[in-house]
């Protein structure tokens, strides 16, 4: 089945297409409104020769010529640009104000594409700041409108090798799966061709170590090798040397560049070995690699695929939150309530909203009363109570009855447009963790290019005959194939048994971050406690005529519970094991509580205000949230009965983690949405001495950000999707198992298992990752330093440099393959704590 793609920019179509353009008389597919936008004013400004001459594809066009660049002049229009572009300055109105474009940019495959990008278009004379983000693949360029045009940083962005068009989350969304499927194709390709090629070369070896293969034989093979490795190279293998180029371009000597060497010169010289005996008389064949260039090309791509598919999550994550929005609502027309799309909402309008629906602005609620469940917004689990004049805000959601809101604040100005940008802006500033090997190959890569130069220079004067060879063993035998694995090869053997054990990895630089980190922070609801109200203890009221039974009053009360939906109602369901009363007649007062009867009597249990009226009893003195049961026999005199106890209840493990972080020297703060004395009880109870409560997202992110500039390094554990831009703003940021979707997206790592004691394993497992790390590198490093000068004198043969290179290999990877043992991390004091134990636990108040 024929794939659809867009007529302008032939990304991917998802089926049905819904948008559709009419060029020279015929209806072409488009992805988005945008490609429609654009394609209708290219016709109607008379360009339609375009796309009537041009030989390739939009998003592959690399010659520059007129018809590109008349294309790229429809984006100078103010009414193209609405969609993508904004001021970047107060005063929208002036001239003189710059502008910012959100663009998605086709092409880009490492991070020495964003420092080409950003250092390329900051040159430009009017550019000001241009910020490339690596997991999303935006751009926002901010520019003088008067200095330059943005077709003409568009025409600079594809003059070195990429494709620049409006942002827009279904093209975003297209251009990812378009990658990953490309990725997989690759990897495909890879996998079945290394292993056909080691199924021939095992034949190879035996016979060359038998001494007794025919040559018709052997050149057979090496043909059917050759043939298989062709597409790996040609096509698996291409996103390496297209790295390698532009690494070479911009004079950074990345991991790609020896990685492309060894690849491109082991294929080469593969090929004269296998075909020169039959062109040149003189041939004299040599040593093939198919194998060792089909694995290594396997190998390095399946670990690029993990990374891809961790940028992918992220790229996601942003947005995940505009689908919190509902697609239409019920709009004030002429007195009527008429169904529209939320993007037509203005300021003042008048929406209706039914329960269950999500609130689609920021408004003010004008008729009505209802319960709110703002958990998505402000990390509240519970419904919160709103009267006409109180504040609703977009996205949360209308639990109880129907309302009607006056609309204040609509797409980017409401709450959750701001989260989102907190999210991209924390995204954008996070700091890079360098790789230590990549550091160490830039300079190990350019001394063996300067040392095999030097080796072919001094043995085409020795032996011409041999000097291709040997340099070609000075190139396989030095390979950083050991280096390149040293540090992903042991952070993927820890990752892999944390996953065992419950904690989910989901970015490489968790495990090397986690030495730096001095700072702990906790949210409250869901991270430190279960997010499960429960009901802590039961308070009877002395009465005149004597008490009844604990037991007797929780029966009442969970009768009359049973008729709620309420989340307070859950936690009697889960103390009484079954009902021994019905209630009858039950009624809800919306935010104050329940009314029944039971038997002959009624019974109230909800707010002290609402189950004793005339407030002669006094609240218990402890901390949480209580609820009251009275009783009466002729509505008018209610008599107290018992007190409720509502709590959140503490992760069990939750305080012995708190203990071994301390003894490890970390900080340990709590920060929480919710009131004062509840955070201040949960942080005596945990042993934790710094906290902050009724902390908003900014007030978090603002929190973060402070530590960080003070030089700090910041551990952020959290649920909900109040967190998540803290969670993008940490340096290392974790997410429990059962938060959010959008938290975990966000975050650097998931504990799926929900034990936080997974967090304290993570730390004591860095102490035995970086030895290991610390290991491979001085192997890798000593093998190829002690193997270059044997290799440069002549006396390693290519296979033997090969075969060194997979032993090497080989070396590394069995030694991070020890850190899948299990050790001592569940045990405590575990080896770290053991070397932290000394220290004073900061974080005292």
């Amino acid at each position: 089945m024929t794939e659809t793609r867009c007529f302008h920019c032939t990304l991917p179509v998802s089926e049905p297409v819904v948008f559709f353009a009419d060029v020279e008389g015929t209806p072409q597919p488009m992805c988005c409104p945008g490609c429609k936008a654009v394609t209708e004013a290219i016709v109607a400004g008379g360009l339609e020769n375009y796309y009537r001459h041009r030989t390739e594809s939009a998003n592959q066009v690399t010659d520059l010529n007129q018809r590109l660049q008349e294309e790229l002049l429809i984006y100078d229009r103010a009414e193209v640009q609405k969609d993508f572009v904004r001021p970047a300055g107060p005063d929208s109105h002036s001239q003189d104000t710059p502008l910012t474009a959100s663009l998605l940019i086709d092409g880009i495959t490492c991070a020495a594409c964003i420092w080409l990008l950003e250092n390329h278009l900051e040159a430009l004379a009017g550019v000001d700041q241009v910020s490339v983000n690596l997991s999303t693949h935006e751009a926002q360029i901010t520019w003088h409108n008067s200095e330059i045009l943005l077709s003409t940083i568009l025409l600079e962005i594809h003059k070195i090798g990429y494709k620049a068009f409006p942002w827009r989350a279904d093209q975003q969304e297209a251009l990812l799966k378009n990658e990953n499927r490309t990725f997989i194709r690759r990897l495909a390709v890879a996998g079945i061709g290394a292993m056909q090629v080691m199924m021939y070369a095992i034949a190879l070896y035996s016979g060359a170590i038998s001494d007794d293969m025919p040559d018709i034989y052997r050149d057979l093979i090496r043909i059917f090798s050759a043939l298989i490795a062709t597409p790996v190279v040609l096509y698996s293998a291409a996103p390496f040397f297209k790295a390698a180029w532009r690494d070479i371009k911009i004079r950074h000597l990345g991991m790609d560049v020896p990685v492309s060497i060894a690849i491109g010169g082991a294929y080469l010289a593969s090929l004269w070995a296998t075909f020169s005996v039959y062109f040149l008389s003189n041939g004299s064949g040599g040593e093939v690699y198919y194998d060792s260039v089909s694995m290594f090309t396997f190998f390095l791509l399946t670990g690029r695929y993990l990374e891809l598919r961790a940028r992918h999550a992220t790229a996601r994550a942003a947005r995940a939150l505009t689908n919190l929005l509902p697609p239409s609502c019920l709009k004030e027309v002429n007195g009527h309530y008429q169904r529209v799309p939320v993007a037509d909402l203005q300021p003042d309008d008048k929406v209706r909203i039914l329960p269950g629906d999500a609130i689609p602005a920021d408004g003010i609620l004008i008729s009505g009363s209802t319960s709110v469940n703002e958990a998505m917004l402000t990390g509240e689990y519970l419904p919160i109570e709103k009267q006409p004049g109180d504040t609703l805000l977009c996205s949360s959601i209308n639990v109880d009855h129907p309302i009607e809101l006056k609309v204040s604040k609509v797409g980017e100005e409401t709450r959750v447009a701001g989260i989102i940008q907190l999210l991209q802006r924390a995204q954008q500033d996070k700091p890079a963790i360098a790789k230590i090997a990549d550091k160490v190959a830039g300079w190990f890569v350019a001394c063996v290019l300067l040392v095999a130069i030097c080796v072919y220079w001094g043995w085409s004067g020795i032996a011409p005959q041999d000097a291709f060879w040997i340099t070609l063993s000075v190139l396989v035998v030095t390979c950083p194939c050991a280096l390149s694995l040293a540090t992903p090869a042991a952070l993927t053997a820890a990752t892999g048994y944390l996953h065992r054990l419950g904690l989910l990895v989901t970015r490489g630089h968790v495990l090397e971050g986690l030495k730096t980190i001095d700072h702990v922070i906790f949210d409250k609801t869901g991270t430190l406690t279960k997010g499960e109200l429960s009901l802590s203890q039961v308070v009877p009221v002395p009465l005149d005529n004597g008490n009844s039974s604990k037991e007797a009053l929780l029966q009442r009360a969970a009768a009359l519970e049973a008729h709620s939906e309420h989340p307070i109602a859950r936690a009697f369901f889960y103390t009484v094991e079954s009902l021994h009363e019905q209630a009858h007649e039950v009624k809800n007062h919306l935010g104050q509580g329940i009314e029944g009867t039971i038997g002959n009597r009624l019974y109230r249990i909800g707010r002290p205000d609402f189950a004793c009226p005339s407030g002669n009893v006094a609240t218990p003195e402890q901390d949480g949230q209580w609820l009251l049961m009275s009783g009466s026999t002729d509505q008018e005199l209610w008599q107290p009965l018992c007190w409720f106890r509502i709590t959140d209840s503490l992760r069990p493990e939750a305080a012995h983690t708190i203990q071994r972080l301390h003894r490890m020297g970390k900080t340990v703060t709590l920060l929480s949405g919710d009131a004062g004395p509840v955070v201040a009880a949960t942080a005596e109870s945990l042993g934790i001495r710094q906290w902050k409560s009724e902390s908003s997202p900014d007030d978090k992110l603002h929190y973060i950000q402070t530590l960080q500039s003070q030089g700090h390094k910041v551990l952020m554990v959290g649920d909900g999707i109040n967190d998540v831009p803290v969670l993008a703003g940490a340096d290392i940021s974790m997410a429990m198992g059962n938060a959010s979707d959008l938290a975990r997206t966000s975050a650097d790592a998931v504990l799926i298992s929900g034990n936080l004691e997974r967090l304290a394993d993570a730390f004591n497992l860095t102490v035995r990752t970086r030895k290991i790390i610390r290991q491979n590198l001085a192997w890798s490093l000593g093998y190829n330093l002690a193997a270059l000068p044997l290799a440069a004198a002549g006396m390693i043969a290519p296979w033997m440099a090969a075969t060194g290179m997979a032993l090497s290999s080989l070396i590394v990877v069995a030694n991070a393959l020890r850190l899948n043992r299990p050790g001592k991390l569940t045990k405590a004091p575990t080896e770290s704590e053991e070397v932290y134990a000394h220290l004073e636990p900061r974080g005292a108040a």
